[in-house]
């Protein structure tokens, strides 16, 4: 009874508390809107939103309450002459009353000078929502008074899938949970690229909310969304902050920065011809004209607010105006009569291989055409297949050159240059050299078939335990690899490696070596001696630890560690993180225990 008059109070009082979140523009340059966030008075036990909210809907005043929320924003929003638009919070609760009042919000903005273009009705789903027929329609009438519509916590409610395919919003909000640590979730990251895929087709734009941590936004960024929230930028304040602050202006420049080196990371961007764009209204004659200045252009393409919409070829352009009356039929048409929408699109950022895949997988008479390339959806330019396929064969025959032929794995070449890239893009990374032990005298013993068994069941179990999109893995030659880690959890994948290969290692020997726990061999010097069991020694570098500018640096400073690492019996880790040389892993059965030690290195 104490809060249901505490409500009544607030409303009759209008003590209601508005903040500001800012929204910024995914390159982390510039504000784009604010959202309005309402609270209680601070001495209320209703000060937090939950609570007054989930209140007012229980004593039927959630009508009420969201009336005086929505005016006190728009007001404060108006007196500190804030830029950009202003995001308003509407429970589908106040939509689907029968008595809702029709043209609040509209009354609203016309009283304090704001126009419907910049506000966006931002519609949260807290509870379901089953009368989609009202609801559709209550979305249609903001959206008729020239409203934008958001929907918010996309993926986390009981119907925002299927709302956002009746509804058609302008903007869709993911929830905090699929932002949280996705740059070390590939499940979270494949859900967010599904959404921005889907968004890029209906034509609407994202926002990804709770952004906490550079990684997140670094992540997000390169990932495509349109817009970015959250507490990294900015917490909700009465008085919001209204420039963008220096530290994500930084961030952002050296996210560019890293971007504008294609060549050696293989992407697609390197292939770009930069043919400007036409619109769907250009004339068919215009680009008649565009070829004819422009005898190497096999194509120009079709652009609608930034995004690609179709391509026209120049073949079948010239075909069309080559038959009787061909000019008189076409000329003056827009080309989006006549532009063609089966077309291949790939982001800048997108392997060669996988574009290749994709080139050489369209029906024959398609294969010599031109493909779009672009940039978050965006148009970025054209490529041609002619360039995709020289450049193809060159890395092939790079590969076989430096590649081991035993394990088919990138040798020392392809190795360093790997690494002298991610510093030069100042990626982290973490190296691990990975060192058979006692593996001559076994090959010396068992013969050298056996051996290469041995080799590429090593190889095998370095890929199997990585992330294959962002984590590579080399082999020096002999009995040595490498692995370049940009997988945060680095040392759980060493850990299984290490583990699996004591499992394995029980099919190498025969049953009297296991049970003598090694083999009688001779030694470099030809003396005969025992040798312990096979096991690995690992010695790991990562990217912070000082005075380390290429790959030669860390090849030299590994060599000092694996000597460490190759004086524990069995398996081992030792790792110089940060500057601090630390042994992680030692033992020699399957289930040992991690035991952590720092040590020094003369």
């Amino acid at each position: 009874m104490a809060r249901t008059d505490e409500l009544l109070s607030i409303i009759a009082a209008q003590k209601i508390n508005t903040h500001f979140q800012p929204i910024i523009t995914a390159n982390g340059q510039s504000i784009f809107a604010y959202e309005a966030l309402s609270r209680g008075p601070v001495d209320s036990s209703l000060h937090s939103p939950i609570h007054l909210f989930d209140e007012a809907k229980q004593q039927q005043q959630l009508f009420a309450l969201e009336s005086i929320c929505r005016r006190k924003a728009i007001e404060k929003f108006t007196r500190q002459q804030l830029q950009g638009k202003l995001f308003l919070n509407v429970s589908p609760e106040t939509l689907l009353q029968q008595d809702h009042y029709q043209g609040l919000t509209l009354d609203l903005i016309n009283n304090f000078g704001l126009k419907p273009e910049q506000v966006v009705i931002e519609i949260t789903e807290h509870s379901p929502t089953h009368d989609y027929e009202l609801m559709c329609r209550a979305v249609k009438h903001y959206q008729g008074e020239g409203f934008s519509i958001a929907l918010d916590d996309l993926g986390t409610g009981y119907s925002s899938l299927k709302l956002w395919s009746e509804v058609h919003p302008e903007y869709v909000k993911i929830d905090r949970h699929f932002v949280s640590g996705i740059e070390k979730d590939k499940i979270k990251r494949d859900f967010v690229r599904s959404i921005v895929e889907i968004a890029r087709a209906v034509k609407s734009q994202v926002i990804a909310e709770g952004i906490e941590t550079r990684q997140e936004f670094e992540t997000l960024s390169e990932m495509g969304v349109d817009y970015l929230q959250g507490y990294y930028f900015a917490r909700p304040s009465p008085e919001p902050m209204q420039q963008i602050s220096k530290t994500a202006k930084n961030v952002w420049k050296q996210i560019k920065e890293s971007r504008e080196i294609y060549k050696e990371q293989g992407q697609v961007g390197q292939l770009k011809i930069d043919i400007p764009p036409v619109t769907p209204d250009t004339l068919v004659d215009e680009v008649a004209a565009l070829f004819d200045q422009n005898e190497y252009w096999f194509s120009v393409p079709v652009v609608s607010a930034g995004i690609p919409v179709g391509i026209i070829k120049r073949s079948r352009l010239l075909q069309k105006l080559s038959k009787p009356f061909g000019r008189d039929l076409y000329v003056k048409k827009p080309v989006s009569q006549i532009l063609d929408d089966d077309f291949i699109v790939v982001e800048r950022h997108t392997r060669l291989e996988k574009v290749s895949q994709q080139v050489t997988q369209r029906n024959r008479s398609h294969l010599e055409e031109d493909f779009i390339i672009t940039e978050n959806g965006y148009y970025f330019g054209i490529g041609q297949v002619i360039d995709l396929l020289k450049i193809i064969t060159e890395m092939q025959i790079k590969s076989a050159q430096n590649s081991n032929p035993l394990t088919g794995l990138p040798g020392n070449v392809l190795i360093q240059e790997h690494i002298d890239q991610l510093i030069k893009n100042k990626k982290p990374f973490v190296t691990c050299y990975f060192d058979l032990d006692n593996f001559k005298p076994y090959n010396d013993q068992y013969g050298y078939a056996k051996g290469d068994e041995i080799l590429i069941n090593l190889a095998n179990l370095l890929k199997k335990h990585r992330h294959p999109d962002i984590d590579f893995v080399g082999h020096v030659g002999g009995d040595d690899y490498v692995v370049v880690f940009r997988s945060a959890n680095w040392q759980t994948y060493v850990e299984r490696i290490l583990q699996e290969f004591i499992q394995h290692r029980q099919s190498f020997y025969n049953p009297d070596d296991l049970d003598d726990n090694g083999i009688w061999a001779e030694d470099r010097f030809g003396e005969k001696r025992f040798f312990s069991l096979m096991s690995i020694s690992v010695a790991a570098i990562d990217s912070e630890s000082a005075n380390l500018g290429s790959a030669n640096d860390i090849a030299s400073r590994l060599s000092l560690i694996k000597h460490e690492a190759k004086h524990v019996k069995g398996n081992s880790l030792v790792a110089e993180l940060s500057g601090s040389i630390i042994s992680i892993i030692s033992g020699n059965e399957a289930n040992a225990s991690c035991n952590i030690r720092e040590l020094d290195l003369v």
